[in-house]
C-alpha cells in the first residue's frame, strides 16, 4: 500500500496546485516527512552516543531501517538520562513495518510536542499505512479539535473515510477542500490503490467533467492501458 500512497501524495500535490498557493503544503506529506534521514548531517560527535546517532542518520539515508533503528537504541542505552529519540525512531520502526512500536513512539513524541500537527498526522497515516483506519480516523478527529484549520489533517481524515468504506464522505470531505476536480482525481487513485479500475475510470472522467487537466486525462489513460494489458 506505501507505494499507492506516496503515488497519491505526488499526484494530489499537483492537482490541487491550482487551486491553493501557500508556502506550507495543503497535501499529505509522506511518512519519512520527520524522518531523520531528512535532516542534515550533525557536526563531529563528541560521544558514542553522538557516533550512534550520526551513523543511524547516514543508514537510515541508505534505506536500512532496521539497522538505523538498532543505532538510535543503543544510543539511547548509551546515556539514558538523555532525552528518548522518539521523533527518529518512530517513522523508522513505521518503514520497517513494527506498527506498535511506531504508534507508542509517536504518541510519546507527541505527549512531548502537542502542538506539532505533523507528528499527528504521520501518526494517523501510519495506522492507515497498517490498515487500521478506524483508528487512524479518532486519532484525527482528536487532533482536528485542537487544529481545526489544518488541511493536512483534513485530506488525510477523507482518505481514511475512504479506507473504512465511507467513499461518498471521502469524495464529500475532498471537494470541500480542494474542489471537485481534485476531489475526484483523487478517489480515483485510491480506487486504484482498491483494486477496482472501473470506479477509477469513472471518478477520473467526474474529474475531468468538472476541470480538465492534464494528469487526470493521462490518468485515464493509464487505466485504459492498464485494462488492455490484463
Amino acid at each position: 500500500m506505501s507505494r499507492m500512497i506516496v503515488l497519491l501524495v505526488c499526484l494530489m500535490a499537483t492537482v490541487g496546485c491550482h487551486r491553493v498557493r501557500k508556502k506550507s503544503p495543503d497535501f499529505i506529506q509522506p511518512l519519512v516527512t520527520n524522518d531523520v534521514a531528512c535532516r542534515p548531517e550533525q557536526p563531529f560527535p563528541e560521544s558514542e552516543r553522538d557516533l550512534c546517532i550520526q551513523t543511524a542518520q547516514t543508514v537510515a539515508k541508505r534505506g536500512h531501517f532496521t539497522e538505523a533503528i538498532a543505532l538510535y537504541e543503543q544510543a539511547e542505552k548509551l546515556e539514558p538520562s538523555q532525552p528518548l529519540l522518539n521523533r527518529e525512531l518512530a517513522p523508522l520502526y513505521a518503514q520497517a513495518g513494527q506498527t506498535d512500536r511506531a504508534v507508542l513512539r509517536y504518541q510519546r513524541a507527541i505527549d512531548a510536542a502537542p502542538d506539532d500537527a505533523e507528528l499527528i498526522n504521520n501518526l494517523a497515516w501510519t495506522l492507515l499505512e497498517a490498515d487500521r483506519p478506524t483508528e487512524a480516523i479518532q486519532v484525527i478527529e482528536k487532533a482536528l479539535t485542537q487544529f481545526p484549520e489544518d488541511r493536512r489533517l483534513q485530506s488525510t481524515r477523507a482518505v481514511a473515510s475512504y479506507h473504512t468504506g465511507d467513499r461518498e464522505g471521502a469524495i464529500a470531505q475532498f471537494t470541500e477542500l480542494y474542489g471537485p476536480s481534485a476531489a475526484y482525481h483523487n478517489i480515483a487513485l485510491l480506487d486504484i490503490e482498491a483494486g477496482d479500475r472501473d470506479q477509477a475510470k469513472a471518478a477520473a472522467e467526474q474529474s475531468i467533467a468538472h476541470q480538465p487537466t492534464t494528469q487526470t486525462i493521462r490518468l485515464v489513460t493509464a487505466i485504459d492501458e492498464a485494462k488492455r494489458t490484463q
